[in-house]
């Protein structure tokens, strides 16, 4: 089946072939003449490079549209630069930020009964003994 179906395509590139030499033959010299010198010229043109923006018409506005985005980033960089960056989850009234951003042992802060109780023991000392309430010299 396959040799008829190239038989057939064949036998309809001769026909097509032998009409389009019969066409050229009976046309006009002049005529003949400015079909050779289009071919050559078309010939001509296929040859040299054309420029990115006429091979592909989408280049010149995309490469337009790059160089602003590059130069608005440029320009925030450049204005920014000299601004200390904050942390964007930082809050104001948060107390815990100061337990995140330190560079304390975390594990300290598993054990924070004991420290509060360390620090009120502290504290006792440091304080001048007060006689109990009712041990008055005038009652």
């Amino acid at each position: 089946m396959n040799n008829s179906h190239a038989d057939h395509d064949s036998e309809f590139v001769e026909r097509s072939r032998r009409a389009f030499a019969a066409s050229v033959a009976s046309l006009d010299e002049a005529i003949a003449l400015r079909l050779r010198q289009a071919r050559q010229r078309a010939l001509a043109e296929a040859g040299r490079r054309q420029p990115v923006w006429r091979a592909h018409p989408w280049a010149l506005p995309v490469g337009a549209a790059a160089v602003v985005c590059a130069a608005v980033i440029g320009s925030l960089v450049y204005s920014n630069q000299d601004q200390q960056m904050a942390v964007p989850f930082a809050a104001a009234s948060n107390n815990d930020m100061a337990i995140v951003l330190s560079t304390d042992n975390l594990d300290m802060y598993a054990d924070m009964d004991f420290y509060r109780w360390l620090q009120a023991q502290q504290q006792n000392q440091n304080q001048p003994a007060q006689e109990p309430p009712g041990n008055d010299d005038n009652g």
